[in-house]
Protein backbone atom coordinates (compact mmCIF):
# COMPACT_ATOMS: atom_id res chain seq x y z
CA UNK A 1 0.00 0.00 0.00
CA UNK A 2 1.36 3.57 -0.69
CA UNK A 3 1.42 5.82 1.87
CA UNK A 4 -0.33 9.06 0.90
CA UNK A 5 1.83 12.50 1.01
CA UNK A 6 0.57 15.00 2.54
CA UNK A 7 2.27 18.86 1.34
CA UNK A 8 2.11 21.26 3.77
CA UNK A 9 2.62 24.05 1.13
CA UNK A 10 -0.28 22.84 -0.70
CA UNK A 11 -2.65 23.81 2.15
CA UNK A 12 -0.76 26.70 3.27
CA UNK A 13 -1.28 27.97 -0.59
CA UNK A 14 -4.89 27.04 -0.66
CA UNK A 15 -5.71 28.52 2.86
CA UNK A 16 -3.74 31.97 1.84
CA UNK A 17 -5.84 32.06 -1.43
CA UNK A 18 -8.90 30.82 0.47
CA UNK A 19 -8.48 34.08 2.44
CA UNK A 20 -8.05 36.38 -0.06
CA UNK A 21 -11.32 35.14 -2.20
CA UNK A 22 -13.49 35.56 1.13
CA UNK A 23 -11.95 38.92 1.51
CA UNK A 24 -12.85 40.00 -2.28
CA UNK A 25 -16.13 37.98 -2.02
CA UNK A 26 -17.00 40.46 1.30
CA UNK A 27 -16.49 43.49 0.27
CA UNK A 28 -17.79 42.97 -3.09
CA UNK A 29 -21.21 41.92 -1.79
CA UNK A 30 -20.83 44.55 0.29
CA UNK A 31 -20.62 47.22 -2.63
CA UNK A 32 -23.49 45.45 -5.03
CA UNK A 33 -25.12 45.29 -1.91
CA UNK A 34 -24.81 49.25 -1.15
CA UNK A 35 -25.12 50.12 -5.08
CA UNK A 36 -27.75 47.71 -5.77
CA UNK A 37 -29.65 46.96 -2.54
CA UNK A 38 -30.49 43.50 -0.91
CA UNK A 39 -33.68 43.32 -2.02
CA UNK A 40 -32.48 40.47 -4.52
CA UNK A 41 -29.50 38.15 -4.38
CA UNK A 42 -27.62 40.61 -7.30
CA UNK A 43 -24.61 40.28 -5.26
CA UNK A 44 -24.16 36.02 -5.37
CA UNK A 45 -25.70 36.08 -9.15
CA UNK A 46 -22.53 38.50 -9.88
CA UNK A 47 -20.03 37.08 -7.81
CA UNK A 48 -20.64 33.47 -9.35
CA UNK A 49 -20.79 34.92 -12.60
CA UNK A 50 -17.25 36.76 -12.45
CA UNK A 51 -15.91 33.82 -10.45
CA UNK A 52 -17.10 31.37 -13.34
CA UNK A 53 -15.44 33.48 -15.84
CA UNK A 54 -12.35 33.94 -13.81
CA UNK A 55 -12.12 29.86 -13.45
CA UNK A 56 -12.40 29.16 -16.60
CA UNK A 57 -10.07 31.66 -17.90
CA UNK A 58 -6.98 30.78 -14.75
CA UNK A 59 -8.19 26.87 -16.07
CA UNK A 60 -7.81 27.55 -19.84
CA UNK A 61 -4.13 29.43 -19.17
CA UNK A 62 -2.97 26.82 -17.33
CA UNK A 63 -4.18 23.64 -19.11
CA UNK A 64 -1.88 25.65 -21.72
CA UNK A 65 0.93 25.68 -19.09
CA UNK A 66 0.85 29.57 -19.86
CA UNK A 67 1.81 31.91 -16.97
CA UNK A 68 0.57 29.51 -14.48
CA UNK A 69 2.04 26.87 -12.85
CA UNK A 70 0.82 23.79 -10.20
CA UNK A 71 1.02 26.07 -7.36
CA UNK A 72 -0.60 29.08 -8.78
CA UNK A 73 -3.46 27.04 -9.81
CA UNK A 74 -3.60 25.47 -6.51
CA UNK A 75 -3.90 29.21 -5.14
CA UNK A 76 -6.08 30.69 -7.46
CA UNK A 77 -8.24 27.93 -8.81
CA UNK A 78 -8.81 26.07 -5.27
CA UNK A 79 -8.27 28.88 -3.10
CA UNK A 80 -9.32 32.09 -4.02
CA UNK A 81 -11.93 30.81 -6.76
CA UNK A 82 -13.19 28.34 -4.26
CA UNK A 83 -13.85 30.49 -1.68
CA UNK A 84 -15.11 33.49 -3.54
CA UNK A 85 -17.96 31.54 -5.04
CA UNK A 86 -19.80 29.26 -3.88
CA UNK A 87 -22.88 26.61 -4.50
CA UNK A 88 -24.24 27.10 -1.19
CA UNK A 89 -25.12 30.97 -1.60
CA UNK A 90 -26.96 30.45 -5.05
CA UNK A 91 -28.89 28.02 -2.94
CA UNK A 92 -29.78 30.10 -0.18
CA UNK A 93 -30.46 33.24 -2.68
CA UNK A 94 -32.96 31.45 -4.59
CA UNK A 95 -34.73 29.55 -1.47
CA UNK A 96 -34.75 32.60 0.05
CA UNK A 97 -36.73 34.05 -2.50
CA UNK A 98 -38.65 30.73 -2.22
CA UNK A 99 -40.10 31.36 1.14
CA UNK A 100 -40.46 34.92 0.46
CA UNK A 101 -43.36 33.60 -1.99
CA UNK A 102 -41.22 35.12 -5.36
CA UNK A 103 -41.50 32.24 -7.55
CA UNK A 104 -41.05 34.03 -10.14
CA UNK A 105 -37.86 35.57 -9.54
CA UNK A 106 -36.65 32.73 -7.63
CA UNK A 107 -36.91 31.00 -11.08
CA UNK A 108 -35.33 34.20 -12.68
CA UNK A 109 -32.22 33.93 -10.40
CA UNK A 110 -31.60 30.01 -10.97
CA UNK A 111 -31.88 30.74 -14.70
CA UNK A 112 -29.90 33.85 -14.80
CA UNK A 113 -27.27 31.99 -12.78
CA UNK A 114 -26.87 28.48 -14.75
CA UNK A 115 -27.33 30.32 -17.81
CA UNK A 116 -24.80 33.23 -17.05
CA UNK A 117 -22.84 30.88 -15.55
CA UNK A 118 -21.92 28.92 -18.34
CA UNK A 119 -21.97 31.81 -21.04
CA UNK A 120 -18.99 33.34 -18.38
CA UNK A 121 -17.53 29.86 -18.56
CA UNK A 122 -17.59 30.01 -22.47
CA UNK A 123 -16.15 33.70 -22.61
CA UNK A 124 -13.50 33.38 -19.94
CA UNK A 125 -12.16 30.02 -22.05
CA UNK A 126 -12.41 32.34 -25.45
CA UNK A 127 -10.59 34.72 -24.08
CA UNK A 128 -7.89 32.41 -22.82
CA UNK A 129 -7.73 30.22 -26.03
CA UNK A 130 -6.42 33.63 -27.50
CA UNK A 131 -3.73 34.92 -25.04
CA UNK A 132 -2.55 31.22 -25.19
CA UNK A 133 -2.08 31.81 -29.28
CA UNK A 134 -1.10 35.23 -28.72
CA UNK A 135 1.99 33.64 -26.90
CA UNK A 136 2.55 30.37 -28.18
CA UNK A 137 5.00 29.86 -31.19
CA UNK A 138 3.03 28.49 -34.22
CA UNK A 139 4.49 25.71 -34.27
CA UNK A 140 3.63 24.58 -30.67
CA UNK A 141 0.62 21.85 -30.54
CA UNK A 142 -1.65 22.51 -27.79
CA UNK A 143 -3.82 20.09 -26.43
CA UNK A 144 -7.21 20.47 -27.19
CA UNK A 145 -9.40 21.19 -24.46
CA UNK A 146 -11.51 17.91 -24.63
CA UNK A 147 -8.45 15.44 -24.10
CA UNK A 148 -7.62 17.60 -20.76
CA UNK A 149 -9.85 15.87 -17.92
CA UNK A 150 -10.07 17.23 -14.39
CA UNK A 151 -8.88 13.78 -13.14
CA UNK A 152 -5.69 14.44 -15.18
CA UNK A 153 -5.39 17.91 -13.78
CA UNK A 154 -5.79 16.91 -10.14
CA UNK A 155 -3.22 13.98 -10.83
CA UNK A 156 -0.73 16.35 -12.41
CA UNK A 157 -0.79 18.60 -9.61
CA UNK A 158 -0.45 15.84 -7.22
CA UNK A 159 2.51 14.60 -8.83
CA UNK A 160 3.97 17.89 -9.77
CA UNK A 161 6.27 19.53 -7.30
CA UNK A 162 5.13 23.17 -6.20
CA UNK A 163 7.19 25.87 -7.65
CA UNK A 164 8.60 28.43 -6.22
Amino acid sequence: MRKKHFNILGLVIVFCGGFLGTVARYLLSHAIQASLGNNWPYDILLINITGAFALSLISTLADASLYISPARRLFLNVGFMGAYTTFSSLALGDFTLLSGEKAMLALLYLLCSIIGGIIAVVLGQILGLRIVQRHTPATAALPELEDITHNEILEEERLSPPSS
